[in-house]
């Protein structure tokens, strides 16, 4: 008993809280945000807040201008052997890690970005890729001896060679899984919006969210500009 709505704008007016789903088109995410975002509803934006720093930015100027909550996450945050593995990394301090992913960098990279991202936190300084197209091969600096390694690739039959996988130092070894859990990442993202749909707290920091998208980005500008070292 739920009615079809006509459009964005019609969908949002009665409901409780806000998804903007867009996963192959985060170009979108602007034009929704702008639709879902003066409401002032919790509101998750999938994946991540935007393709580009400038677009984010506006994002985020949006939400805090109206008040509305915001949380921009990869399911691959909340893997659930990532979650496992937290409690022997968080405050540790790990000097190195890496990730290991699969799928077109535009889209799914940030996939194992963020498994790096929960490992070392959103303090990075710069970015360097030394990869291909298909290949990205990227390290986040975090200007204190501390990086963080992740390897992206993409291919027909990326599914029948590749997956996620993470590890990060701490002392003499390193703490780290595959990610075999499919269902299982989906289901915590789930759980997390949920609690942040309730309380309108999001577990995730609103700046860790830029960081996302400036890291991006900066891998982009990095691989073509030869390999150099890039800013964030």
């Amino acid at each position: 008993k739920v009615r079809r709505a006509a459009t964005a704008e019609d969908a949002v007016r009665d409901v409780d809280a806000i998804m903007v789903m867009a996963p192959d088109n985060i170009e979108e995410h602007l034009k929704l945000c702008a639709v879902a975002l003066p409401l002032g509803k919790p509101t998750l934006i999938d994946k991540f807040l935007a393709p580009n720093l400038h677009d984010a930015r506006e994002v985020v100027d949006l939400a805090m201008r109206h008040k509305t909550p915001i949380l921009s996450s990869s399911s691959l945050r909340y893997a659930v052997e990532l979650e496992a593995a937290m409690p022997k990394i968080a405050g540790k301090n790990p000097v190195d890690c890496y990730a290991t992913g699969m799928g077109k960098w535009e889209g799914y990279g940030v996939h194992t970005l963020a498994m790096v991202m929960r490992m070392m936190g959103h303090d990075v300084k710069r970015v360097i890729d030394t990869g291909t197209a298909t290949a990205r091969n990227v390290a986040l600096d975090y200007g204190d001896g501390r990086r963080g390694q992740m390897s992206v690739r993409t291919a027909k039959n990326e599914w029948d060679l590749f997956g996620w996988s993470f590890g990060a130092r701490v002392g003499d070894e390193y703490v780290g899984a595959q990610v075999k859990e499919f269902d299982g990442f989906y289901a915590n993202l789930m759980r997390r919006t949920a609690a942040f749909f309730k309380s309108g707290k999001a577990e995730m920091e609103v700046a860790e969210a830029l960081m996302v998208v400036a890291v991006l980005e900066a891998a982009n500008k990095s691989m073509k500009g030869g390999g150099a070292w890039v800013g964030v």
